[in-house]
């Protein structure tokens, strides 16, 4: 079968099309229309032909074709596509940036290095080959060479707003949060509905403690993008910051409506719950948390924490031994030991005060002190079940002389 036949015009409007359907998601789509552009056969306006690499598009395309094989996780077919740009023309910029995406992507940072440098030095006025080798450094954790990058991409195209936003990156991990505040700034007023880039400048105004400005720069965002789950679940944060739990229940609740699995969501409503005093409703929050994702130690901690205030001594050691399983050497796992540790001494004082009292449940404690101690509503973990079993009950009194902890916060 034959290529299409197309005339120029023809050519580029599939181009745009292609591009508008790359840039909605729709990969497969724009991929046809990519390769249909790169295969066509363009006529002449005497009825001339000519087709392959005499295409006036078909760097174009086989660089849109990359794009939606990255898309898709098919490196290999990407790099091909780029490799055929490259041969076209050497010194494409965009060409050799996405070629060094992809060396990243894969590990061969040298290759990836490389592919940038290229990029700069035959395109010393392209913004894009400037930041992408700003962003490749700041990878690599070297500020300085990352900054002077993103100030290159500013001063050769001040309107190239990701630019300003790389360069914001950069400074802040520098630690240099005024500056960053600024280039973030800039970026906005080039794209007022960027609903990122608020988001972004909010983060660096709340780690530079201007918790107020902040919450004005997050207020401004939704009104552009009102149900943007980033500014949603910002704005919620603040709130609770701000000691306003219900105004961050508001915001949380509609970052629900928004996004029905939120964890960050449930987070927040469970901290302002508990901050008013509805221990039952945050339980719940902390419930949905360990259904939505039940591998995370975290979710189990806090609702052990919370059983725990509620007098619910066997679910919290459940939740507790639950975060041992799952992260027995994470910080959250010591503490749920330490949690634990301290229901049973707790539970121990408790056991030894009330033999010292009852003689029979004494006797009880001889034959079977683990099943005296269930019968009696005590739940020990079997750390505390073997110390139960180790002790001298006839020197009782004396152990429940020390003074544990009621309840672990």
């Amino acid at each position: 079968m034959h290529p299409s036949r197309l005339t120029i015009k023809s050519l580029w409007r599939l181009y745009h099309s292609a591009q508008a359907l790359l840039k909605s998601g729709q990969v497969q789509d724009a991929a046809h229309q990519f390769s249909r552009i790169a295969e066509a056969r363009v006529r002449k306006p005497r009825g001339e032909t000519y087709h392959g690499e005499d295409n006036p598009l078909v760097a174009q395309a086989r660089l849109g074709l990359s794009y939606c094989f990255v898309e898709q996780g098919q490196l290999e077919e990407a790099q091909r596509q780029l490799e055929r740009v490259l041969n076209l023309e050497p010194t494409n910029a965009e060409a050799l940036c996405e070629l060094a995406y992809i060396h990243g992507l894969r590990g061969n940072r040298p290759q990836a290095k490389l592919a940038l440098d290229q990029a700069v030095e035959h395109n010393p006025e392209c913004a894009r080959a400037h930041k992408a080798l700003g962003y490749f450094y700041l990878q690599e954790d070297d500020l300085d060479h990352a900054i002077e990058e993103c100030r290159a991409a500013v001063q050769c195209d001040p309107s190239y707003d990701p630019a300003h936003v790389e360069l914001a990156v950069a400074l802040s991990r520098a630690g240099r949060f005024d500056e960053a505040v600024r280039s973030m700034h800039r970026a906005l007023k080039l794209a007022p509905e960027n609903a990122e880039y608020y988001f972004s400048l909010a983060a660096l105004l709340r780690e530079s403690r201007r918790t107020d400005e902040a919450q004005g720069v997050l207020r401004i965002g939704l009104k552009f993008a009102p149900d943007d789950c980033d500014l949603l679940e910002a704005m919620a944060e603040i709130q609770l910051e701000n000691g306003r739990p219900e105004e961050a229940i508001q915001y949380a609740q509609r970052l629900l409506r928004r996004s029905c699995n939120s964890l960050a969501a449930r987070d927040v409503l469970g901290v302002a719950y508990l901050q008013q005093g509805r221990i039952n409703e945050a339980l719940r929050m902390a419930d949905q948390m360990v259904r939505i994702s039940p591998m995370d130690p975290s979710h189990h901690f806090k609702k052990a924490v919370l059983f725990q205030q509620q007098g619910m001594m066997r679910q919290a050691l459940d939740e507790f031994i639950q975060v041992l399983r799952l992260a027995p050497e994470s910080e959250v796992g010591t503490e749920a030991r330490q949690a634990i540790d301290a229901m049973d001494h707790q539970q121990m004082r408790q056991i030894v005060l009330l033999a010292s009292e009852d003689a029979y449940f004494r006797a009880k404690l001889r034959r079977d002190a683990a099943l005296a101690a269930d019968e009696k509503g005590f739940c020990l973990s079997e750390v505390g079940v073997s110390m139960l079993q180790s002790l001298d009950f006839d020197a009782l009194t004396a152990y429940g002389t020390v003074s544990m902890p009621a309840v672990y916060h």
